[in-house]
Formats: structure tokens, sequence, C-alpha cells
């Protein structure tokens, strides 16, 4: 007689958000060229397009920095809803958004 393995089916009944602090959680954005230097921290090296979401609080410090997609080598597509996810679930009063282009080309166009 072969033994039968049953699976466990289990249900979701709430995914609760972790937040780390890193070092970079708490730096303050003061101008376009601090927001482009935290992004690349975060996502300068990668070889696909990664759209990501830095999340603000009233003292324009980053609270949260959420890969929000990862791409192909060329395009990243985006939902609104997911960008406001991370702002929502961190509390956040404003967010400064940003992609990388892994060819170092911004205009390259997908045709």
């Amino acid at each position: 007689m072969a033994e039968q393995k049953l699976e466990m089916v289990q249900e979701i009944v709430r995914i609760k958000q972790v937040v780390t602090e890193g070092e970079i959680a708490r730096k303050v954005i003061t101008s376009p060229d601090v927001a482009a230097a935290i992004a690349t921290e975060y996502i300068g090296d990668e070889d696909r397009e990664v759209f990501l979401v830095m999340v603000l609080n009233t003292k324009n410090e980053v609270n949260a920095v959420h890969r929000c997609h990862v791409g192909s080598i060329n395009a990243s597509i985006v939902h609104p809803r997911e960008v406001f996810k991370a702002a929502i679930l961190n509390n956040g009063t404003s967010i400064v958004v940003a992609h990388n282009h892994p060819s170092y080309n911004p205009l390259n166009i997908v045709s």
C-alpha cells in the first residue's frame, strides 16, 4: 500500500509589512541630486530596469525605499496602485520615484 502525502492548504488572512532601518533610512532629501544619489545606492548597478519609490515624511526624511518593479533590460511597467501602496503603508506624506537605465543611455527608446 502506497503512502499518501497530504498537502496542507493555508489561507492568508493578513499581510503585515515589516520595516527594517538601515543607514540611509533617515537621510533628508534636500535636492534632486540627493534623491539621485540615494537611488543610485539602491539601483545604480542593476542589469535590468528597476522602478524605485522613496517614501518621505513631513521633514523630507526617507521613511522607506521600495523596489516597486523590476523590468527587463529596457522597460519597466509600473501600475500607480503599487506606487501609492508603498506610500500609504509607510505613512508617507510625499514620494520620490526613480528608475535606472542599465544601458546608461536615457535616450534609449523602446520601439
